[in-house]
């Protein structure tokens, strides 16, 4: 498995696009606030999301008796959580389309994504997503069948002329602390014999590699380096290259400590089933491939 975190890399990205891999560690950008809600589906309407700033409070643990199931995700995670894509992004919409299926109504609130995880533990809300999975993690929570998955690619200067992921045989590979080495033995890691630098977070791995002083990090293949604005990090000075070198799968969790949590996490696994079965998953899923081959 790629890492403890893959997320964050993606999250510092995601933070640097003008629309746009950590516990989630939190972003540093919201998404716009304009979710497009005139394209979802009639029946996805059955889903509230909630802003920072509309709560004025921290929300009271759920309770069996509540209406309305809560639910938290990050600020901005393109393109499973994103403002700027339908239905609040491809994970939001197969979670929003899977509590629907169990015949539940949601709210899902965007938090940063430390505080959904610290308010999920507190049993504030049922479950959050989307998170890589890690045994320290799966000490704590519940893991759903994976919902959607990360292809992962290298990153690298333009300057350093590489092109094809052979080229980095016996390169360095920036990967920030708290990352595991679990995903380099019998890996494209161990084959290519690259040596590790470790940084603090993704952001050190952007400036690691602009300078020289790493090869290669590691990102999400659908950032789109022609959309990058900020200074540290533009379509003149990094490309990702092609191939995915393995493709990290993201989950639905619930907390150990929820009552129940066990089968609430079965309920949405054999609902997540059923819309795989009828088509619906399918539908979204090309949706969101479509739009992000769009842009």
């Amino acid at each position: 498995m790629v890492a403890k975190e893959l997320q964050y890399i993606t999250g510092v990205l995601s933070s640097l696009l003008i629309t746009w891999l950590s516990y989630a560690g939190p972003v540093s950008a919201f998404d716009s606030p304009s979710y497009p809600n005139a394209q979802y589906p009639s029946e996805l309407k059955e889903a509230r999301v909630i802003f920072p700033d509309e709560v004025g409070s921290i929300p009271p643990p759920l309770k069996a008796t509540d209406q309305r199931i809560r639910l938290a995700t990050g600020q901005g995670y393109y393109p499973f959580v994103s403002a700027s894509l339908p239905q609040g992004g491809w994970s939001q919409a197969l979670v929003t389309r899977t509590f629907i299926e169990m015949g539940h109504k949601v709210d899902i609130y965007i938090l940063p994504w430390s505080r959904g995880q610290m308010w999920t533990e507190e049993q504030r809300f049922l479950g959050t997503f989307p998170y890589v999975y890690s045994p320290e993690r799966a000490g704590k929570y519940f893991f759903s069948t994976p919902i959607n998955y990360i292809p992962v690619r290298f990153f690298v200067s333009k300057a350093s002329n590489i092109t094809d992921i052979k080229q980095l045989k016996n390169k360095r590979l920036c990967l920030p602390y708290g990352y595991t080495d679990d995903f380099v033995a019998g890996g494209v890691i161990e084959q290519l014999d690259l040596k590790i630098n470790r940084v603090l977070d993704g952001a050190g791995c952007i400036g690691h590699v602009q300078r020289g002083w790493s090869d290669a990090g590691l990102t999400n293949s659908y950032v789109s380096l022609n959309e990058l604005t900020n200074t540290r990090l533009t379509d003149s000075k990094l490309r990702v290259l092609p191939g995915d070198i393995e493709r990290v799968s993201l989950h639905f969790i619930i907390s150990k400590s929820y009552p129940d949590g066990r089968a609430w996490m079965d309920k949405f696994n054999q609902a997540f089933e059923r819309i795989t079965l009828d088509g619906s998953k399918e539908s979204i899923d090309h949706t969101f491939i479509r739009l992000i081959e769009s842009q």
